[in-house]
């Protein structure tokens, strides 16, 4: 956040307020950032917050909703399908790990058996909880499992492959490890599968990785350990039924030509569905105000 104040200031930008809160302070702390937002007269709000912090502010803002904001989000929440409930953040923006599809995972994922779910406890909870039902007896009181359940009929996150961005992380790390791995055990001709090795050969190999998935993504890491960073620009659009949904609108690739690196690939719905940036105004007086009654340095207004 100091970061963002610094080049904010550079820029121009006037900042009214600057708050933090985190989930185990008093929910007093919750409900005075609450206010500060609800009588501010900033109507573009940078929120850089983890999921949990993001879900107990905005419920806390929905009993009570602040004039209509300009969100713009982090990329822990911005891609979290859970908090396209809150209306009042449609026209957020915000840069999101790319969504992708991780070829033959919803396949496997749908070819789970009664008898495979018993064998893990996280699937035995998962199946009785979807269908309803016990499996050989594992909950007292629920009917037991006769074979029917239906596992592709569910409409659930567990079925929902269409929105995976941190999951390709996970399969992008797991290939990564399994290159490094080859690296180390396998020569041009031959691999040693009972060769052992220690982590900072591994750590060395992975420095050296240079390939890409099946869902065509390029894995490899410049000299700092950080791989090309790739993002998309999501937007909460309002659909036909009222409802929010990600729309991807713009493009972030750091491989790209110097100055080419980010593009647009449609216009975005801003609050109250303007496709025009509405510059925000400060009213000087409430500035006032606000800065006389803050004077911990809680409030940062500019």
């Amino acid at each position: 956040m100091a970061s963002f104040l610094k080049a904010a200031q550079e820029e121009g930008i006037c900042v009214e307020y600057s708050e933090s809160y985190y989930r185990t302070q008093p929910r007093s702390k919750l409900e005075r950032v609450a206010n500060v937002i609800r009588r501010s007269t900033a109507r573009v709000i940078v929120a850089f917050l983890a999921t949990t912090e993001t879900r107990f502010l905005l419920e806390e803002l929905a009993k009570q909703p602040p004039p209509p904001l300009q969100w713009i989000g982090s990329e822990t929440w911005i891609i979290d399908p859970s908090f396209l409930r809150f209306n009042m953040c449609a026209g957020a923006v915000g840069f999101g790990v790319p969504r992708s599809v991780i070829p033959g995972l919803r396949g496997f994922l749908l070819d789970l058996s009664p008898a495979q779910a018993l064998k893990s406890p996280l699937l035995t909870e998962f199946w009785e909880s979807s269908f309803s039902c016990s499996l050989k007896g594992s909950s007292e009181g629920a009917r037991e499992c006769d074979g029917s359940e239906d596992i592709r009929a569910l409409q659930n996150p567990y079925t929902d492959t269409s929105q995976l961005r941190i999951t390709n992380l996970v399969y992008k790390a797991t290939y990564a490890i399994a290159h490094a791995i080859h690296g180390v055990i396998c020569n041009d001709t031959q691999c040693d599968k009972s060769a052992k090795f220690t982590p900072w050969q591994i750590l060395d190999q992975l420095k050296r990785v240079n390939f890409t998935t099946k869902n065509r993504y390029q894995v490899s890491f410049d000299s700092s350990g950080d791989p090309v960073a790739v993002y998309e620009l999501i937007n909460w659009q309002v659909k036909k039924d009222g409802g929010l949904d990600f729309v991807t609108v713009g493009h972030y690739d750091a491989s790209r030509p110097r100055g080419q690196e980010f593009s647009m690939s449609r216009a975005i719905s801003w609050v109250g569905g303007q496709t025009e940036v509405q510059y925000n105004t400060v009213n000087l007086e409430k500035l006032v105000e606000l800065k006389t009654v803050r004077e911990s340095g809680a409030l940062i207004v500019i």
